[in-house]
């Protein structure tokens, strides 16, 4: 399944963040509801995960209503998030259920990227828009690392199972399962994200 799709609204807000939710608790081994409430409370970019579902939720399924009565204080809780925490998840990027962010700080996903199910970034990521010249954002695919510090611009293809190594800047497509370091990166093995992600 591709990104586009895995990314489709009509999976559900609150379902996205259950499974988003549920990585978090995989990788911690909580197992017990107090294990996974003290997660659920203390890890913050779960945070700027709930406030971007939201968001999603009132572009996607919210009554029309329900979408004018929160708009702003939904802005408000992003721009808080994006102060406090360093997250910007912008509303208008399709991410599909299961992302996992390591670390906070310093991470930028743009309106117009595309993150396919069960993708993990690191701090310091940025996912950025082309300028005049190369318009458009990444598409990731499933199962995607993308390390720390690294940085993947423009209309740019990140196949499922690839690795973006710590500190590359990716300008050119990655294939499936490809592992992309350097700056600008190049494909230096395919062995893909399997060992990375749980």
């Amino acid at each position: 399944m591709s990104a586009a799709l895995a990314a489709n609204p009509a999976t559900g807000a609150w379902a996205s963040f259950r499974a988003d939710l549920g990585r978090y608790f995989r990788y911690a081994r909580a197992e017990t509801f107090w294990a996974r409430l003290r997660i659920a409370v203390h890890t913050e970019a779960l945070a700027a995960l709930a406030v971007y579902r939201f968001g999603r939720w009132l572009q996607d399924e919210a009554p029309a209503l329900v979408r004018v009565a929160m708009k702003l204080p939904h802005s408000l809780a992003h721009e808080t998030v994006r102060v406090v925490l360093g997250i910007c998840l912008s509303p208008g990027a399709r991410i599909a259920p299961g992302l996992y962010i390591g670390h906070s700080g310093g991470i930028w996903v743009a309106p117009d990227a595309v993150i396919g199910r069960d993708c993990n970034l690191s701090q310091g990521v940025t996912l950025g828009a082309g300028g005049t010249v190369r318009r458009g954002a990444p598409v990731l695919g499933e199962r995607v690392w993308i390390g720390p510090k690294a940085t993947v611009i423009g209309p740019v293809k990140v196949g499922a199972g690839a690795v973006v190594g710590a500190n590359s800047l990716v300008v050119t497509n990655v294939p499936e399962q490809g592992v992309a370091v350097g700056v600008p990166a190049r494909i230096v093995a395919l062995s893909g994200s399997g060992a990375l992600i749980g």
